[in-house]
């Protein structure tokens, strides 16, 4: 692993460039359920879909898609939110304002939340529903050609779910097509390469984040404190920090507390605790958990879904040569998204910046929202010359090629980039 990302950081090198974080910045203030990052939720919007350039044919659709909106993962992530509130409200040592955040907490867990642990909601499978329709319309003319299409998804039930949305939701606008499903263990290094039920996962099982180094060794504490005044937000919660140490601390107790006040959005409720943050803490909060995912996600720090990469590439080579209309539907997590968009060095998302604090520049992890969806269509044309475009949450791609035509480019240039920076073996 540490040879491949040697060879990975050279072959990154050319896109360290400097760039303005003042639109991403923007964007979080504009929405602050953008600051959620990977709790945000599938932004539906009007996009453009750009056509096929002429004498070129689409011939297979290549997709990876996350589960939809879920409940917080586990019962852990109650017990250090909603818990710590609980506990503290019956020893008495909330504030005013801590007791109004521990009646919404409390009930919103009770009547919302209670036993559904890492569950798909149910906008979760409204989600796919719609961009199962989505995906459909842009590619209308493709799916009418009746491609035989084979759906996999990860072993954990919301992927699986989202799997058979998604295909209920093209079965709604094409009731002709023929769909397999499938959930395997065989697959799980093409859905999800370091879960733990993957039989060949070859990366170390991983330690807890505030162990986690950066290609610049930063000190996670020290970027935290930079950033955000965790100790205020305490403090108009609790009469005394000093009840925190029972429950890890205030600092964890904070970014413990903004998975849930996050994730509420992505769950069947008119609860909300986002009042509880300034804009400037919600903001800081996003570049931390940010900084957080890019470290275990981001090719420049790690390997682990490299797989994935390998799998969507042999895959393309083997439909194409078939020569018959195909779709692979792929359904995972945000964590391989996020991975594979960066590797494609999506609208910029290969670049590495000088040092943390940069991160946040031209990667952003809210672009992996609950629902999020990527595809690759390729075309050919007589001469068996083959071009694709990347479509990520509706929106085509610009990637670091040159293009045939608008967001079209080579297949075989793209091979080339990624075996230039990559090693599948």
């Amino acid at each position: 692993m540490r040879k491949l990302l040697s060879i990975l950081l050279a072959g990154l090198a050319f896109a360290a460039v400097s760039v303005s974080a003042q639109p991403i910045k923007e964007a979080v203030y504009a929405d602050f359920n953008r600051a959620g990052g990977v709790y945000y939720m599938y932004p539906f919007k009007d996009h453009k879909v750009s056509a096929p350039p002429k004498g070129y044919t689409p011939v297979y659709l290549s997709h990876y898609g996350r589960h939809g909106a879920r409940y917080l993962l586990n019962e852990t992530q109650y017990e250090r939110s909603v818990g710590v509130l609980d506990a503290a409200h019956k020893a008495g040592v909330l504030t005013e304002e801590g007791e109004r955040v521990w009646e919404i907490a409390s009930e919103y867990y009770k009547n919302v939340c209670h036993n559904r642990f890492g569950d798909l909601s149910p906008l979760g499978w409204e989600q796919h529903i719609r961009v199962a329709r989505e995906v459909y319309m842009d590619n209308r003319a493709f799916f009418r050609k009746r491609p035989e299409v084979r759906a996999g998804a990860s072993q954990t039930p919301r992927s699986i779910v989202s799997m058979a949305a998604f295909c209920q939701g093209l079965l709604k606008v094409d009731p002709k097509l023929d769909i397999t499903q499938s959930a395997d263990v065989y697959d799980m290094d093409e859905m999800c390469p370091h879960h733990d039920t993957n039989p060949w996962r070859e990366v170390e099982k991983e330690e807890g984040y505030f162990k986690r180094k950066d290609p610049w060794g930063t000190d996670l504490k020290a970027f935290i404190e930079k950033r955000l005044d965790y100790r205020a937000i305490v403090a108009r919660l609790f009469k005394s920090p000093e009840f925190l140490k029972d429950f890890r601390g205030d600092r964890a107790f904070v970014l413990d507390f903004f998975n849930l006040v996050f994730n509420m959005q992505c769950t069947p409720t008119e609860s909300s605790l986002m009042d509880v943050f300034t804009p400037d803490e919600k903001y800081a909060l996003w570049e931390i958990d940010n900084y957080i995912y890019w470290v275990a996600n981001a090719p420049g720090s790690s390997l682990r879904d490299l797989p994935t990469l390998a799998h969507i590439v042999e895959d393309a080579d083997s439909a194409l040569a078939a020569g018959k209309p195909g779709v692979r539907l792929r359904f995972g997590h945000d964590t391989v998204f996020l991975f594979l968009i960066s590797a494609f060095g999506a609208d910029g998302f290969d670049i590495i910046p000088d040092n943390a604090d940069g991160i946040s520049a031209n990667w952003y992890n809210f672009r992996s929202p609950m629902a999020a969806t990527m595809y690759l269509l390729f075309c050919t044309n007589r001469n068996g010359d083959v071009i694709f475009k990347l479509v990520i949450n509706g929106d085509e791609a610009t990637l670091p090629l040159e293009p045939v035509d608008g967001p079209w480019y080579r297949w075989e240039d793209m091979k080339a980039m990624l075996s230039a920076r990559f090693s599948y073996s």
